[in-house]
């Protein structure tokens, strides 16, 4: 999942037109932090996620993708329940 957020992260930025220096600007923190979490070497907290898609203009949801990781898991399930049947 958090590469999903890491992913989505640069994508937005970069469609932005909004650089890791001036992203960081906006949310207080430095480059390297911004750097580090469109990488995957750290994940934001919560509250940093939501900071974050406030400073780039789009909903924690799109940020996070979270309904179509929720669908993804939801079908994981699914098809982990469906196999113990045929056991």
């Amino acid at each position: 999942m958090n590469k999903k957020i890491v992913l989505n992260l640069k994508e937005i930025r970069k469609t932005k037109q909004i650089s890791q220096t001036e992203l960081a600007k906006k949310l207080g923190i430095s480059s390297q932090a911004v750097q580090q979490f469109e990488n995957g070497n750290r994940t934001p907290s919560l509250e940093r996620a939501v900071e974050i898609a406030q400073a780039l203009e789009v909903t924690l949801d799109e940020l996070i993708e979270f309904r179509r990781i929720q669908t993804e898991i939801s079908k994981k399930y699914i098809k982990e329940a469906k196999e113990k049947d045929l056991d």
